[in-house]
């Protein structure tokens, strides 16, 4: 009984955590006038949200059941929300019908034998392959698959961070076995798991760059290293001499790792992301003090101090123009960037918030642990409805990997902190922390990122410091040394 009430505890606190949003909808949502319609709707989305996040097919029914109607309503695009609702209840249809007790007919065991043969191709017509056995060596790490594999299309990825590099190799498959690391094997750790229903995965990582390529040969994938580590053929005489030429060349490799560290960000790529722009100003504070034109500042302004240190920089936009989400971190994606900064402002949902809501926050990708984390997530979220639903609940788990989320909270961290230090030395403000959330701009990047909310353009001082151009280039400066930092500290 106890091990039940483990395992229902986690989706009891999820109905709970949310109930209020689904009871507001039910409730008072037709009665509503706009405004708070349009909040409840985006509050919807964040629980949307946190379906896909925590896997949870009862709560992404529910939220999207009302999203449709409530679209209805509101008179927005809720066609994509509907759309996925049709599956899924056409999905519940076929697994009810496949419960009912059949009648066994010569017909329907001849279409049974048919539809086994057929189990054989996937939905694009091409082979089932299944992973029956793994073989490892030195040189090589094979794949042993239950078909001739010349038809088999692998697509490769690389994940570089943290002097941690990351080769991966996905295929349409089925994986029947499973492999432990060896000693001797052509990267310091390799990892094959069954990444989604359809989809086998393999990752080397190693603490060095490695080129590693693949051959189709039989029924085999054979995975080899382009150049061996020398390492890894070290002998003993070899071992040897370097062990009496080690004293010998210990004073340069100490000057050559404080000159790593002086000079930790160079030739490092950095996107700053100027939130908002164009037909989307963003939060709006007193005598019209638009959020997109405050932050395009200090993006620009940290993008000066970081290029006069050395770095190489793109702007997701340096003019007032609208951006969607997505192309934003396919930006940074495609400038193969070292670190994704997303730059905004923040706003209280209400008056009587906005008198106490203020402070500095630096936020990182994870899904989300206190209202106040949701709200400025919903904040900035509703910028662009029509990009939310872009991204599919396997590409959340592909974006949130362990690796990515506590490299992007370390960032967090040093960025926050040098924040607080260039700004306190000549004006007062609140240390709003570190904290998670579910930012929609943020999960696309495949490098560390962060959201940085520079103060609360509702709150009475925050808005004169935003207003202020020595304490934006403040920010701008705080940012330009958290970087520097974050790079010193994770060469």
């Amino acid at each position: 009984m106890g091990k039940i009430v483990k395992l229902l505890l986690p989706f009891i606190l999820v109905i709970f955590a949310f109930g209020g949003v689904f009871d507001d909808f039910d409730n008072k949502f037709t009665k509503a006038n706009k405004q708070d319609k349009v909040q409840i709707y985006h509050e919807l989305k964040g629980v949307y949200l946190s379906s896909i996040l925590n896997d949870n097919d009862k709560l992404k029914l529910e939220s999207l059941k009302r999203l449709v109607s409530g679209g209805k309503i509101l008179k927005v695009d809720y066609s994509v929300y509907a759309k996925e609702l049709s599956s899924i209840q056409a999905q519940n249809t076929a697994i009810k019908d496949s419960l009912k007790p059949k009648i066994a007919t010569k017909n329907s065991i001849k279409e049974s034998k048919n539809n086994q043969k057929n189990n054989q191709k996937d939905k694009s017509g091409d082979i089932t392959y299944k992973v029956l056995s793994i073989s490892s060596s030195k040189t090589t790490f094979i794949l042993n698959l239950n078909s001739n594999s010349s038809d088999l299309n692998i697509k490769s990825s690389q994940l570089n961070q943290n002097k941690t590099y990351r080769k991966i190799f996905d295929f349409n498959g089925v994986l029947t076995t499973s492999y432990k690391n060896k000693k001797d094997q052509i990267s310091d750790q390799i990892r094959i798991a069954q990444f989604n229903k359809e989809i086998v995965r393999v990752v080397f990582t190693d603490d060095k760059s490695q080129d590693i390529e693949y051959k189709l040969s039989g029924n085999s994938v054979i995975f080899t290293l382009k150049s061996a580590k020398n390492s890894n053929f070290t002998t003993k005489s070899t071992t040897q001499k370097a062990t009496t030429t080690k004293k010998s060349t210990q004073k340069s490799d100490n000057a050559q790792k404080a000159t790593i560290k002086t000079n930790s960000g160079k030739n490092k790529i950095v996107v700053l992301d100027a939130g908002h722009g164009g037909k989307d100003a963003g939060a709006v504070g007193k005598n019209k003090l638009y959020e997109k034109n405050v932050v395009l500042n200090i993006a620009l302004e940290a993008g000066r101090i970081l290029k006069n240190r050395g770095y190489k920089v793109y702007y997701t936009r340096s003019s007032d123009k609208f951006i969607n989400l997505r192309n934003r971190t396919s930006f940074a994606n495609e400038k193969k960037a070292d670190i994704f900064i997303s730059i905004h402002a923040n706003a209280a949902p209400n008056e009587k918030k906005a008198k106490e809501m203020q402070g500095i926050e630096t936020y990182f990708l994870s899904p989300t642990r206190s209202e106040r984390s949701m709200q400025a997530a919903n904040l900035e979220n509703k910028a662009d409805t029509d990009e939310m639903n872009y991204f599919t609940k396997i590409s959340y788990l592909n974006f949130l990997n362990r690796e990515k989320i506590i490299a992007s909270n370390k960032l967090a961290i040093d960025v926050q902190s040098n924040l607080l230090g260039a700004v306190k030395s000549k004006f007062k403000v609140v240390d709003g922390g570190v904290r998670e959330a579910p930012f929609w701009v943020l999960v696309g990047a495949l490098m560390p990122a962060v959201l940085i909310e520079a103060g609360y353009i509702t709150h009475t001082n925050d808005h004169k410091l935003l207003s202020d151009k020595n304490y934006t280039n403040k920010i701008a400066l705080g940012i330009a040394n958290g970087i520097d930092d974050y790079f010193a500290k994770n060469q």
